[in-house]
């Protein structure tokens, strides 16, 4: 009925694992483009590593652990709404260039709603707004 994901092949599992206990350490700082290089996490690799559902690709470069958007939803859900870019970012412990693609990735799921040009609100739980 479902496609099983395609297996990593062992280097590229090492590679994913390592970048998997430094999100641990900081679930939303994505790796600068040296530690990715280090990792030998190419963009081809990554987008493998997404595809395999050991990643969640939120933008170019940008990967988090699977779920990570949900528990970003959950803390940006504790702000007082409308929150901005710069309150997200603070909650989230993140750089901006995480933070963007972050917010778009999380509206694109429905978790959170832009308001204005500089405001977005989490969506209710219940799915009534």
């Amino acid at each position: 009925l479902y496609a099983k994901p395609p297996e990593l092949p062992p280097r590229v599992r090492a590679a994913v694992d390592a970048r998997r206990r430094d999100l641990a350490a900081a679930p939303f700082r994505a790796p600068d483009a040296n530690r990715l290089a280090e990792l030998g996490l190419t963009p081809r690799l990554l987008a493998a590593a997404a595809a395999a559902g050991a990643l969640l690709k939120i933008g170019d470069g940008l990967v988090l652990l699977p779920g990570d958007d949900a528990r970003a939803a959950a803390r940006l859900a504790e702000l007082d709404p409308p929150f901005t870019l710069s309150e997200a970012r603070r909650a989230l412990g993140t750089t901006r260039r995480t933070a963007v693609p972050l917010l778009e990735h999380l509206d694109a799921r429905g978790y959170t709603i832009r308001v204005d040009d500089r405001h977005r609100r989490c969506r209710d739980p219940e799915g009534t707004s």
